[in-house]
Parts: structure tokens; C-alpha cells; sequence
């Protein structure tokens, strides 16, 4: 009678052995910093154009509008909490001796790193049933024939070409790429942080499938692939955030949710 078949099991010592060269997180990170430092500079040099003006609209210096509600804002940090805690725990797991002032096992760190995939989840999921269920207005981020037209449009003034350029809806064509290369980021890391968590490995039929270490072997490979490019993506997030100075009352209204409805109406369409 044949045994049988059985998936190897992963130890801490299995994870020094099967992952991505660190040099790739380095590549990405100063590939990172080099795309802000270079839009800096060319934001700087190349005349920005202006968006077309809207007439007849003339707000009071203080009316506000409501940018972001309570449960977005609470998504946002939640999501923030979640992802911070999933890139510091991976790494002392991996490399606890290059972040010196942080103490601890890898075991231990894998206990955090278990808890940001629970408060990771649990936000997807209430964000999924909000859209699905409550949610009554359309969701802005999503790809139209009104944002495609936008972003050809804002691709043929890119070097200031033409004065004016259409106004951009609720969020900006940048912020809606970078919604979608995030959300597919993550979504990777799930399914490849399944495969990995042997717990959760038990339950898949990788052996039905004719899968076995191999296919492991490149999940941990793949993990850690876009776990680069996820720290990179959130470098250029807080690099326009934070340093670009047109960008900080949508920063701020992350925090209150409510933005001026002048400072508004500067870049985004009345309509939208």
C-alpha cells in the first residue's frame, strides 16, 4: 500500500532559505524614492496646466463639503494599521537583526503578522458588503468612459501643451491606477500568504491539483516579489501625500473628511 502523499511542512529555518534576494526590496525602494525625486524635479521645471475654469460657481471662503465619511476614514487608518503591522512583522521574521531597536523571535513576530491578515481581512470584507449592500451612490473609483477620456487627455497636456486640461472627478486618474495596483497587489499577497500559512494550506487541494513544494516555492517567491513592490507603492503614496503641497487638503480631509469646497472645485468637477 503506498503512503500518502503529504506537503512539507515549513519551519523558521525553511525561511531563510526560500525567498527573494533582499536586493530586490532594495531595487524597489530606491526605485521608489528615484520616480519622487525625479517628479519633484520635473514638477518644478515643465509648466503644470491649468483645468479648465468653472463659471458660475463662486463658493464662500468657509462652505465645505463632505470628501469622506466616517466608515471610509475608518477603513483608510484600519487598512493603514493592518499593512504597516503586515510589512514590520514580515520582515522580522525574515530579517530581524537589520531593524535593530525592535526585539523578539520570529515566532512571536508571526503572531502580529497573524493579526494585521485579521484586521486586513476584516476591512475588505465590510468594505465589500458596504459597496454590495448599503452604499447608494456610484462608486467614483471605478473605470468609466468619462475617466478614460480624462486620462488621454491629461496624457497629451502632460508636458503643458495646452492650457487647459478636463477636471478630474472625486479622485484624480493617479489615485484611481494607484487603488487598482494596490488592490491587485494585495489580493496576490493573500493568495500566495495562503499557500504559505501551512493551516490554511491543509485546506487547499494542492495535491488533487498535483501540486506540491514546488508550487510553494514560487508562492514564497511571488509573496515576497510584491511585498517590494507594495513598500514601493506606499513610498509614492505618502511622497504625494505629504510633499505635494496641492495634494494636502485631500490629505487632511482623510482626517476630518470634509474639504474646503474652494480648494475643492480647483481640480475636481462640480458634478462629481
Amino acid at each position: 500500500m503506498s503512503e500518502s502523499f503529504s506537503l512539507p511542512a515549513f519551519t523558521m529555518a525553511d525561511y531563510n532559505l526560500y525567498r527573494v534576494d533582499d536586493r530586490i526590496f532594495y531595487v524597489f525602494v530606491i526605485a521608489a524614492l528615484a520616480f519622487c525625486l525625479i517628479h519633484a524635479a520635473a514638477h518644478r521645471a515643465f509648466r503644470q496646466p491649468q483645468p479648465a475654469e468653472v463659471h458660475g460657481i463662486h463658493p464662500a471662503g468657509d462652505e465645505e463639503l463632505q470628501r469622506h465619511t466616517l466608515f471610509q476614514r475608518i477603513y483608510h487608518w484600519a487598512n493603514s494599521v493592518a499593512i504597516f503591522t503586515l510589512v514590520i512583522s514580515g520582515w522580522m521574521i525574515y530579517q530581524p537583526k537589520q531593524i535593530p531597536n525592535l526585539e523578539g523571535t520570529p515566532s512571536k513576530w508571526f503572531f502580529w503578522h497573524r493579526w494585521g491578515i485579521a484586521l486586513l481581512l476584516v476591512g475588505i470584507l465590510a468594505h465589500i458588503v458596504r459597496e454590495a449592500l448599503v452604499a447608494k451612490e456610484a462608486n467614483p473609483i471605478v473605470f468609466d468612459r468619462a475617466m478614460v477620456k480624462r486620462i488621454l487627455s491629461i496624457f497629451t497636456n502632460f508636458f503643458g501643451f495646452f492650457k487647459e486640461h478636463p477636471l478630474a472627478g472625486k479622485y484624480h486618474t493617479g489615485q484611481i491606477f494607484f487603488h487598482w495596483a494596490v488592490t491587485g497587489n494585495i489580493f496576490v499577497l493573500i493568495l500566495t500568504g495562503m499557500v504559505l500559512w501551512k493551516p490554511f494550506r491543509d485546506f487547499l487541494p494542492l495535491s488533487l491539483l498535483g501540486l506540491g513544494w514546488d508550487f510553494i516555492y514560487f508562492s514564497r517567491m511571488i509573496h515576497g516579489f510584491f511585498t517590494a513592490t507594495l513598500i514601493a507603492s506606499l513610498i509614492c503614496h505618502l511622497y504625494f501625500a505629504l510633499f505635494i503641497k496641492k495634494n494636502w487638503p485631500e490629505t487632511k480631509s482623510m482626517v476630518t473628511g470634509r474639504m474646503s469646497l474652494r480648494e475643492y472645485l480647483e481640480s475636481h468637477s462640480p458634478l462629481e
